[in-house]
């Protein structure tokens, strides 16, 4: 009989620290998940603050101006720089400085001052600026690096096109004064 009693507290006892144990697990498990929602929430703030500040960096002012300043016996250095700078409209980078807006008035200007030179580079400045004639901006970031590149750049590589909500914000932000 004194065997059985000592069982029977034994399993009870046990019974009691796994029943204490489990309770013990389900209130970290509990504190554990509030935790990682106040997480969630802290990283989704800051990923939506750090989307609003690279939205910022793609649509904001820039030195947009609307006047191209070319000539038709415009140096090659020039011509690129503009092209370049209108690329901006269209291309997210990590820096950006000038644009000028892509135009059909723009793009006839650069077209006609490129075809009628004998720049180094014509044969691609052509193709770029009839690819922008045709309305075919899908290689405007490619177009970008190309001129940015030829400029010797090192800061400011395009990393893709924005979006028209994007551009059209762009355009309002540096053009439309």
């Amino acid at each position: 009989m004194k065997k059985y009693v000592i069982w029977s507290v034994s399993i009870l006892a046990a019974c009691a620290i796994i029943f204490l144990a489990t309770m013990k697990i389900i209130d970290n498990v509990k504190e554990f998940k509030k935790k990682e929602v106040k997480i969630e929430k802290a990283v989704s703030q800051e990923e939506k603050k750090e989307k609003e500040k690279e939205h910022e960096e793609q649509t904001g002012y820039i030195g947009g101006e609307n006047e191209l300043g070319l000539k038709p016996d415009s140096a090659e250095v020039t011509v690129v720089d503009v092209m370049h700078k209108m690329t901006h409209q269209k291309v997210r980078a990590d820096d950006k400085w000038g644009a000028y807006p892509i135009t059909p008035e723009n793009i006839e200007i650069v077209y006609h001052i490129v075809s009628n030179s004998s720049f180094k580079i014509k044969g691609d400045l052509l193709e770029i600026v009839t690819r922008w004639k045709n309305g075919d901006f899908s290689k405007a970031d490619e177009d970008h690096n190309y001129l940015w590149r030829y400029q010797g750049g090192n800061v400011g590589e395009a990393h893709g096109l924005m979006s028209p909500e994007e551009e059209a914000e762009f355009i309002k932000n540096n053009f439309q004064k």
